[in-house]
């Protein structure tokens, strides 16, 4: 999937979420073979996360149509809220090793594979799209980087929700600024936060070597 991002830019964002959608489609199928052959201890958890995962590029298609500008902002902070939630797939690999039995080990491991697919590949398209719509230069790459590396911290570490920005505002302002004032006592934020940074910036800059100063819409 990654390969024809890379050599055919002309592949439209409807392609490529057309694209996303069939590796979900062939993810939830995996997570439900397993479900049946198991029966317990299952990931059907895992296509929450995978909704969540796909809701940043819902915001990208609403930004692409008609709206004011206020809306239009709008839909960027739900862009940039929900982001996390992609390469948070990531993280699941953890439930490896807890989750039975061990014999079905390679095929999980395969399975959360094409759900993190999935993350990364909306993580990049999204990015990009942002990135083009607004006329953005390269720096905004890993800045986003380090707020998508900084939600993932949140989310697996803090237990943190997207709608807690809504529901418990406090707490996480709260939590942010103990983050601040002692960051020894939360790790591995800034390892974690640096990490996811310098390797979704990097497949970014891997995949679009080629169009480093994009101008043009999709």
């Amino acid at each position: 999937m990654f390969f024809c991002f890379r050599y055919n830019y002309n592949m439209s964002l409807l392609q490529i979420t057309k694209s996303i959608l069939v590796i979900s489609i062939i993810a939830g199928a995996m997570g439900l073979v397993r479900f049946g052959i198991v029966g317990y201890e299952s990931y059907l958890w895992l296509n929450w996360n995978l909704f969540l995962a796909l809701l940043p590029l819902l915001f990208v298609w609403l930004l692409r149509g008609k709206h004011g500008k206020i809306l239009g902002y709008i839909y960027f902070i739900g862009w940039l809220f929900f982001l996390p939630n992609a390469p948070y797939l990531i993280t699941d690999f953890i439930h490896l090793a807890d989750v039975g039995p061990k014999t079905m080990l390679w095929y999980d491991g395969l399975m959360i594979f094409v759900y993190s697919l999935v993350g990364i590949a909306v993580w990049l398209v999204t990015t990009r799209s942002i990135k083009k719509h607004f006329n953005i230069k390269n720096w905004f790459v890993p800045v986003i980087g380090l707020l998508t590396g900084f939600g993932i911290y949140l989310g697996r570490y803090i237990r943190f929700n997207t709608w807690d920005i809504i529901s418990k505002p406090s707490d996480i302002l709260e939590t942010l600024f103990d983050i601040v004032i002692h960051p020894g006592n939360h790790e591995p934020v800034l390892m974690m936060t640096i990490t996811f940074a310098a390797v979704l910036s990097g497949l970014y800059f891997a995949v679009y070597r080629y169009q480093t100063n994009e101008t043009t819409k999709d």
